[in-house]
């Protein structure tokens, strides 16, 4: 109470922290907005032919990101020709011209029956680990069209909870998040929901947690992924380690324009040895080799512009 005249003091509430660059943001959210609008009003057909040719534009100008991609696929798989590695980079960035598109009318596609648009692979695993009760982690990676796989998910149900990092551009972030969770599925922060991740298994829910990015030093460890070191994120295996609930790969793979498979692993088993720093690592391993594996079978579906092994280890 105030103790002046008597009144409760209503506490200020919290406000979004101002955007970087607010200017260079607004743009980016102006344009990223044009593009939406214009998608919703083609017919989808048309839609997804621009986002292909779209994405085969960007290829062609982003020089910075066609490099990226190329250098880390030549290194990745130095047995490929320049002819076949160019190939696999152009197919990445039309994929990703596809994906924007899909995301966008992503509720179009809810109208239709799910095997129209997704075949699911070895979903018995999924279903087996969820009826163990313990909640289920679900280890994927940005492969395919990934945001999609999300949402076939949550109209095939049970709903699920996406550990996500939050866009660097505020005004795309609430963008997004709102198409993300329009079928129901839930969000966590990535920084900030161990607490929530745990709230969740406990409820049995189902979590998705990509794995495929760089971390800085403190937030993981360094692995083998293509034969360099990449710092990967330590958060599954701490979350398997506590909880041992069941970790179990899913990745998407599209096999056309319009057609996707969602293939589910196996349940990978939890690596328990009792010395807890080298089981976080062990664990962290596997868990990469799982997407690797994945990625040297269909290397035209991952986000290879992604700067993966930019942590190094003898930085401070």
């Amino acid at each position: 109470m105030n103790e002046q005249d008597g009144k409760a003091i209503t506490p200020p509430k919290k406000k979004k922290p101002k955007p970087k660059r607010p200017v260079r943001r607004f743009l980016e959210y102006v344009l990223a907005g044009g593009f939406y609008y214009a998608v919703r009003l083609m017919p989808y057909s048309a839609a997804m032919r621009l986002g292909g040719l779209l994405g085969v534009l960007a290829y062609r100008i982003d020089g910075r990101h066609r490099g990226i991609t190329e250098e880390a696929l030549s290194t990745s798989f130095p047995e490929k020709s320049p002819e076949e590695i160019s190939a696999i980079g152009r197919t990445v960035f039309r994929n990703l011209g596809y994906l924007a598109v899909e995301f966008i009318c992503s509720d179009r596609l809810a109208k239709k029956p799910l095997e129209e648009v997704f075949e699911f692979v070895n979903y018995g695993s999924f279903v087996e680990a969820y009826d163990k009760g313990k909640g289920v982690l679900l280890l994927t990676g940005h492969l395919g069209s990934w945001e999609l796989m999300a949402v076939a998910q949550s109209i095939k149900n049970p709903k699920l909870t996406i550990v996500v990092r939050p866009l660097d551009n505020p005004y795309l972030e609430d963008a997004v998040s709102r198409v993300r969770t329009r079928f129901g599925n839930r969000l966590i922060n990535k920084n900030k929901g161990m607490r929530e991740i745990l709230r969740a298994l406990g409820r049995g829910e189902s979590i998705g947690i990509l794995l495929d990015q760089s971390v800085a030093k403190k937030e993981g460890v360094f692995v083998d992924f293509f034969g360099r070191p990449a710092c990967t994120n330590i958060g599954l295996a701490l979350i398997a380690a506590r909880t041992k609930a069941p970790v179990i790969p899913a990745f998407t793979r599209r096999v056309s324009m319009y057609r996707h498979e969602i293939i589910i692993g196996e349940e990978l088993p939890l690596i328990d040895t009792g010395d807890r720093d080298a089981d976080i690592l062990a664990n962290t391993q596997a868990y990469t080799k799982v997407i690797e594996d994945f990625i040297r079978k269909y290397p035209d579906q991952w986000f290879w512009m992604h700067r993966r092994w930019k942590t190094k280890m003898e930085d401070a």
